[in-house]
């Protein structure tokens, strides 16, 4: 089955990590003087550098805000006292040094926790060498973080029912109107979970719809959406290419049948479906309500799979 990607643009996904946050740093020595460091802040966009004693194997922080007051005398010396000073006085040796696999929600929580005259000091990152995540980019990459998990299913990390039906909208409107596209969407239903759930308790339900959240991921081709559409039901969303209607029915029973397949071998068993939008025009609610009714309708086995076309 050839891959289906949407023509939009890939929503990229918000960082999680710390790592994927901080950016490379200028690392420089406790013994070099701050007229040296003026040179590395001409430029407009290094807002520290990491300073390191060799001696001690301590390292420090030294902003540009830091830099700028000791320069000006804020602290009680002037230009024509620190140029020649080293950089190891003017460091502040306590910065807040994180792993990057921190997440930035708790990078986030542990910077705002500092005292108010370094809250808004860059975070170190440890690593082969030494990176740092300035305050803005924390605060960006958490309000993405939240946003996307404001998006997500919070047991299985697929998306909400109501951002897959977002997801469809989106791409009904921007991705198929005016094109010979449409819509596929796959419904699969968990077949016997309350039996399980009653028999092995609700923890191993869990498991059961986590692996099958899982291997939807694993097996929808790229630029593909699962998301969560009720207690036991997973929908899978993808935008089809412009082929004529058989050969758009063909790719329906071949997604339909993959997806089956992949959650095929754990304790339970799925019950797939699809609904397929007329080329050029689709409505969401109506995809989302065929595929719900040909879940209820569906026989309790694996080797009917009932294939509908709806608008």
């Amino acid at each position: 089955m050839p891959t289906a990607t949407p023509s939009l643009p890939a929503r990229a996904l918000a960082p999680s990590r710390l790592g994927e946050v901080a950016a490379p740093v200028q690392v420089v020595s406790s013994l070099d003087v701050m007229s040296d460091v003026e040179i590395l802040f001409r430029a407009p966009q290094r807002t520290c550098v990491v300073v390191h004693d060799r001696e001690s194997g301590r390292v420090g922080l030294l902003t540009r805000h830091r830099y700028t007051e000791v320069m000006t005398g804020r602290l009680g010396y002037g230009r024509a006292v620190m140029t020649r000073r080293e950089v190891g006085h003017a460091a502040d040796w306590e910065p807040l040094v994180l792993d990057p696999s921190t997440s930035v929600v708790d990078a986030a929580r542990a910077a705002m926790a500092r005292e108010a005259s370094v809250r808004h000091d860059d975070v170190l990152v440890p690593g082969s060498s030494w990176s740092a995540a300035s305050t803005a980019d924390l605060v960006q990459a958490l309000t993405g973080a939240l946003a996307d998990r404001a998006a997500r299913d919070p047991l299985t990390g697929v998306l909400s029912r109501a951002h897959l039906l977002a997801t469809m909208t989106r791409w009904a409107e921007d991705a198929v109107a005016g094109t010979r596209r449409r819509l596929l969407l796959v419904g699969l239903d968990v077949d016997g979970l309350a039996d399980l759930n009653a028999s092995a308790g609700f923890a191993a339900g869990d498991d059961v719809l986590r692996t099958v959240a899982a291997r939807l991921l694993g097996a929808v081709p790229e630029g593909g959406a699962v998301g969560r559409l009720d207690g036991d039901t997973f929908g899978v969303l993808l935008l089809l290419p412009a082929v004529y209607d058989d050969r758009a029915a063909e790719l329906a029973t071949t997604l339909r049948d993959r997806l089956a397949g992949a959650c095929a071998g754990g304790p339970v068993r799925v019950r797939a479906t699809t609904s397929t939008s007329l080329a050029g025009w689709a409505d969401p609610n109506l995809l989302l309500l065929e595929v719900e009714r040909g879940l209820r309708s569906a026989p309790r086995t694996p080797d009917a799979l009932p294939t509908r076309d709806r608008p």
